[in-house]
């Protein structure tokens, strides 16, 4: 079994026990993860209250027995690591919270002739969709628009060594290329892709800062594909 492999099962097993109101477990996967997603959010672009604020939260949802709702554990699929996977919660709760701080919205003039509360039923109901969604069209949109600025050639390369599993010695034999050229074509479009994306994702929304591996561990916790 590999470690990646051994580390999932001993999440699924310690989410499980969670899950039914095991308060050992449920310390222990506050103590393995609090320090490492504060910093997490910090570094996404949260201070420090925010980020108390949202884990505070989080981990309240966490414990079972509210009748209101199910536990935020219970949609723990087990695919990737539970920090990973928190990473993403904390991370969509900090982007809704951001969002709906810089909403504004501009009531109508009450009538004195209508209740006081009329002027809030004429506001448009909200129809969007769930945050986890919103996030994962976000990250897939950026990267979509960084692919259409890659060169066509490069996009190619990308394919062939990336998806269709082409070593580089079989490129140099289908292009014609030395093995350096290729090397260094495909480090050009990586970085350019890089770049790219994460210019488009501030673009989208200026209220999140990821670096790259940021971008990319979320896109792996989402099962969001590159190619």
């Amino acid at each position: 079994m590999s470690l990646d492999s051994a580390e999932l099962d001993g999440d699924r097993l310690q989410v499980q026990k969670c899950q039914q109101g095991d308060t050992h477990a449920l310390g222990w996967l506050r103590d393995k993860c609090h320090s490492n997603l504060t910093n997490i959010l910090l570094s996404r672009g949260a201070n420090r209250t925010e980020a108390e604020d949202i884990l505070a939260d989080m981990w309240s949802d966490c414990v079972p027995g509210r009748q209101d709702r199910p536990a935020l554990l219970e949609k723990y699929s087990g695919r990737c690591n539970i920090q990973g996977w928190l990473a993403t919660v904390a991370t969509n709760r900090w982007i809704d919270r951001k969002r709906r701080d810089s909403k504004q919205v501009d009531l109508p003039p009450l009538d004195p002739e209508k209740p006081e509360g009329s002027a809030f039923d004429h506001l448009p109901a909200a129809a969007s969709p769930t945050k986890e969604e919103a996030l994962v069209e976000l990250l897939r949109a950026s990267l979509q628009a960084a692919f259409a600025r890659c060169p066509a050639d490069l996009m190619v390369l990308l394919r062939l060594v990336y998806i269709h599993g082409v070593n580089q010695r079989e490129v140099v034999r289908m292009l014609g290329w030395h093995e350096s050229k290729v090397s260094r074509a495909l480090s050009q479009a990586m970085q350019q892709i890089q770049t790219d994306t994460l210019k488009e994702l501030k673009k989208r929304d200026p209220l999140l800062e990821l670096t790259w591996q940021d971008f990319v561990d979320l896109c792996e916790t989402e099962q969001i594909g590159f190619l």
